[in-house]
Protein backbone atom coordinates (compact mmCIF):
# COMPACT_ATOMS: atom_id res chain seq x y z
CA UNK A 1 0.00 0.00 0.00
CA UNK A 2 3.07 2.47 0.92
CA UNK A 3 4.72 1.99 -2.34
CA UNK A 4 0.84 1.97 -4.59
CA UNK A 5 0.44 5.43 -3.03
CA UNK A 6 3.93 6.78 -3.70
CA UNK A 7 3.29 5.29 -7.46
CA UNK A 8 -0.10 6.35 -7.99
CA UNK A 9 1.03 9.87 -6.35
CA UNK A 10 3.49 10.59 -9.54
CA UNK A 11 1.95 8.20 -12.13
CA UNK A 12 -1.20 10.21 -12.42
CA UNK A 13 -0.46 13.48 -13.15
CA UNK A 14 2.10 11.95 -15.41
CA UNK A 15 -0.27 9.97 -17.34
CA UNK A 16 -3.58 10.86 -17.30
CA UNK A 17 -3.89 14.47 -18.73
CA UNK A 18 -7.38 16.09 -17.17
CA UNK A 19 -8.01 19.17 -14.87
CA UNK A 20 -9.05 16.75 -11.82
CA UNK A 21 -4.96 14.87 -12.33
CA UNK A 22 -2.89 18.00 -12.99
CA UNK A 23 -2.45 21.68 -12.35
CA UNK A 24 -3.69 20.93 -8.32
CA UNK A 25 -7.11 19.54 -9.64
CA UNK A 26 -8.98 17.35 -6.67
CA UNK A 27 -7.59 13.93 -7.49
CA UNK A 28 -4.21 15.49 -7.95
CA UNK A 29 -5.00 17.08 -4.52
CA UNK A 30 -6.09 13.92 -2.83
CA UNK A 31 -3.23 11.65 -4.41
CA UNK A 32 -0.38 13.67 -3.96
CA UNK A 33 1.97 13.02 -1.10
CA UNK A 34 3.18 16.49 -1.12
CA UNK A 35 -0.13 17.90 -0.32
CA UNK A 36 -1.83 17.12 3.76
CA UNK A 37 -5.15 16.15 4.72
CA UNK A 38 -5.34 13.76 1.72
CA UNK A 39 -4.96 9.82 1.54
CA UNK A 40 -0.97 9.68 1.75
CA UNK A 41 -1.63 12.11 5.13
CA UNK A 42 -4.51 9.50 5.96
CA UNK A 43 -2.02 6.34 5.77
CA UNK A 44 1.24 7.55 7.09
CA UNK A 45 -0.65 8.77 10.04
CA UNK A 46 -2.52 5.49 10.45
CA UNK A 47 0.68 3.84 10.09
CA UNK A 48 2.10 5.53 13.15
CA UNK A 49 -1.28 5.38 15.19
CA UNK A 50 -0.87 1.20 14.83
CA UNK A 51 2.93 1.44 15.36
CA UNK A 52 2.12 3.41 18.61
CA UNK A 53 -0.55 0.90 19.83
CA UNK A 54 1.57 -1.65 19.30
CA UNK A 55 4.41 -1.01 21.10
CA UNK A 56 2.11 0.33 24.02
CA UNK A 57 0.79 -3.23 23.75
CA UNK A 58 4.00 -4.89 24.19
CA UNK A 59 4.77 -2.23 26.32
CA UNK A 60 1.98 -3.56 28.55
CA UNK A 61 2.55 -7.21 28.12
CA UNK A 62 6.41 -7.27 28.83
CA UNK A 63 5.20 -5.30 32.35
CA UNK A 64 2.59 -8.36 32.91
CA UNK A 65 5.41 -10.95 32.34
CA UNK A 66 8.27 -8.69 34.30
CA UNK A 67 10.59 -8.30 31.39
CA UNK A 68 13.33 -6.57 32.31
CA UNK A 69 13.33 -3.26 30.01
CA UNK A 70 9.57 -3.64 28.91
CA UNK A 71 8.86 0.05 29.99
CA UNK A 72 11.06 0.98 26.70
CA UNK A 73 8.29 0.11 24.97
CA UNK A 74 6.09 2.86 26.32
CA UNK A 75 8.84 5.37 25.83
CA UNK A 76 8.31 4.46 21.44
CA UNK A 77 4.76 3.78 21.92
CA UNK A 78 4.80 8.24 23.39
CA UNK A 79 7.66 8.74 20.12
CA UNK A 80 5.06 7.19 17.53
CA UNK A 81 2.17 8.62 18.73
CA UNK A 82 3.53 12.24 19.16
CA UNK A 83 5.01 12.08 15.54
CA UNK A 84 1.02 10.71 14.30
CA UNK A 85 0.60 14.04 15.87
CA UNK A 86 2.39 15.88 13.97
CA UNK A 87 1.68 14.17 10.49
CA UNK A 88 -1.98 14.79 11.03
CA UNK A 89 -1.64 18.09 12.39
CA UNK A 90 1.43 19.51 10.46
CA UNK A 91 2.57 20.64 13.80
CA UNK A 92 6.22 20.70 12.55
CA UNK A 93 5.61 23.16 9.72
CA UNK A 94 4.46 25.75 12.52
CA UNK A 95 7.94 25.79 14.09
CA UNK A 96 8.78 28.22 11.07
CA UNK A 97 8.49 30.90 13.49
CA UNK A 98 10.82 29.51 16.29
CA UNK A 99 13.59 29.16 13.21
CA UNK A 100 13.28 32.50 11.39
CA UNK A 101 14.05 34.15 15.14
CA UNK A 102 17.46 32.01 14.95
CA UNK A 103 18.52 32.77 11.64
CA UNK A 104 18.29 33.64 8.48
CA UNK A 105 18.77 32.57 4.99
CA UNK A 106 20.51 34.33 2.26
CA UNK A 107 20.26 31.33 -0.31
CA UNK A 108 16.13 31.23 -0.36
CA UNK A 109 16.37 27.86 1.69
CA UNK A 110 12.10 27.67 3.12
CA UNK A 111 12.38 25.51 5.58
CA UNK A 112 13.17 27.05 9.08
CA UNK A 113 11.19 24.40 11.14
CA UNK A 114 14.38 22.44 10.31
CA UNK A 115 16.55 24.06 13.07
CA UNK A 116 14.34 23.17 16.10
CA UNK A 117 13.40 20.22 13.95
CA UNK A 118 16.72 18.72 14.63
CA UNK A 119 15.92 19.35 18.67
CA UNK A 120 12.73 17.58 18.31
CA UNK A 121 14.41 14.72 16.06
CA UNK A 122 17.02 14.17 18.74
CA UNK A 123 14.44 13.74 21.38
CA UNK A 124 12.74 11.13 18.95
CA UNK A 125 15.58 9.10 18.54
CA UNK A 126 16.69 8.55 21.97
CA UNK A 127 13.37 7.88 22.57
CA UNK A 128 12.84 4.76 19.87
CA UNK A 129 16.77 3.59 20.34
CA UNK A 130 16.05 3.49 23.85
CA UNK A 131 13.94 0.63 23.32
CA UNK A 132 16.50 -1.12 20.39
CA UNK A 133 18.75 -0.86 23.43
CA UNK A 134 16.75 -3.06 25.40
CA UNK A 135 15.80 -5.60 22.41
CA UNK A 136 18.07 -8.20 21.05
CA UNK A 137 18.56 -10.09 17.84
CA UNK A 138 15.93 -9.31 14.75
CA UNK A 139 13.65 -6.89 16.50
CA UNK A 140 16.92 -4.82 17.68
CA UNK A 141 17.88 -4.14 13.49
CA UNK A 142 14.05 -3.56 13.05
CA UNK A 143 14.07 -0.76 15.45
CA UNK A 144 17.63 0.41 15.03
CA UNK A 145 16.63 0.60 10.82
CA UNK A 146 13.36 2.06 11.78
CA UNK A 147 14.52 5.11 13.44
CA UNK A 148 17.14 5.65 11.05
CA UNK A 149 14.81 5.54 7.82
CA UNK A 150 12.50 7.18 9.65
CA UNK A 151 14.14 10.44 10.94
CA UNK A 152 16.86 10.25 8.00
CA UNK A 153 13.64 10.92 5.39
CA UNK A 154 11.87 13.41 7.65
CA UNK A 155 14.86 15.49 8.27
CA UNK A 156 17.26 14.92 5.32
CA UNK A 157 14.74 14.40 3.23
CA UNK A 158 13.21 18.05 4.02
CA UNK A 159 16.55 19.42 4.02
CA UNK A 160 17.73 18.23 0.49
CA UNK A 161 14.07 19.83 -0.93
CA UNK A 162 14.73 23.12 0.81
CA UNK A 163 17.95 23.27 -1.12
CA UNK A 164 16.54 22.42 -4.22
CA UNK A 165 13.67 24.88 -3.66
CA UNK A 166 16.70 27.52 -3.02
CA UNK A 167 18.57 26.81 -6.14
CA UNK A 168 15.38 26.90 -8.30
CA UNK A 169 14.85 23.43 -8.90
CA UNK A 170 11.01 22.32 -8.70
CA UNK A 171 10.99 19.55 -11.75
CA UNK A 172 11.40 16.14 -11.69
CA UNK A 173 14.48 15.68 -9.42
CA UNK A 174 12.18 17.84 -7.05
CA UNK A 175 9.25 15.36 -7.38
CA UNK A 176 11.14 12.00 -7.07
CA UNK A 177 12.96 14.00 -3.80
CA UNK A 178 9.76 14.12 -1.60
CA UNK A 179 8.14 10.86 -2.68
CA UNK A 180 11.48 9.46 -1.76
CA UNK A 181 11.29 11.60 1.38
CA UNK A 182 7.38 10.13 1.90
CA UNK A 183 8.62 6.15 1.12
CA UNK A 184 11.41 5.98 3.60
CA UNK A 185 9.34 7.35 6.17
CA UNK A 186 6.59 4.95 6.02
CA UNK A 187 9.43 1.97 5.62
CA UNK A 188 11.34 3.10 9.32
CA UNK A 189 7.33 2.88 10.52
CA UNK A 190 6.40 -0.21 8.78
CA UNK A 191 10.58 -1.66 10.41
CA UNK A 192 9.37 -0.63 14.06
CA UNK A 193 5.86 -2.48 13.21
CA UNK A 194 8.35 -5.22 12.60
CA UNK A 195 10.20 -5.21 15.85
CA UNK A 196 6.87 -5.23 17.23
CA UNK A 197 5.69 -8.51 15.23
CA UNK A 198 8.75 -10.41 16.19
CA UNK A 199 8.74 -9.53 19.87
CA UNK A 200 5.65 -11.14 20.42
CA UNK A 201 4.59 -14.92 20.66
CA UNK A 202 0.67 -15.90 19.52
CA UNK A 203 -0.17 -18.98 19.83
CA UNK A 204 -3.58 -20.75 18.78
CA UNK A 205 -5.34 -22.70 21.19
CA UNK A 206 -8.93 -24.44 20.38
CA UNK A 207 -10.28 -22.36 22.12
CA UNK A 208 -8.72 -18.98 22.21
CA UNK A 209 -5.44 -17.23 21.60
CA UNK A 210 -2.36 -16.95 23.76
CA UNK A 211 -0.28 -14.05 23.57
CA UNK A 212 3.43 -13.75 25.17
CA UNK A 213 6.08 -11.45 25.03
CA UNK A 214 9.12 -13.07 23.03
CA UNK A 215 12.49 -13.18 24.84
CA UNK A 216 14.95 -13.04 21.84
Amino acid sequence: MTLAINVASMAVPALIDHPLTTNRGEIHDYLDVFVEGNLPTWWSTGLLVIAAASHALLGAIGHAARVRGSWAWFASATMLGALSLDDHTQLHERLDRIGRHLVTYDGGFPFYWLLPGLVAGLIVAIGLLLLARHLNGRPRWYMIAGCVLLLAAALGGEALQGLLIASGESGPLYVLTYHAEELGENLGVLAMLAAAAHSVWITRTQHSLEIAYAKA
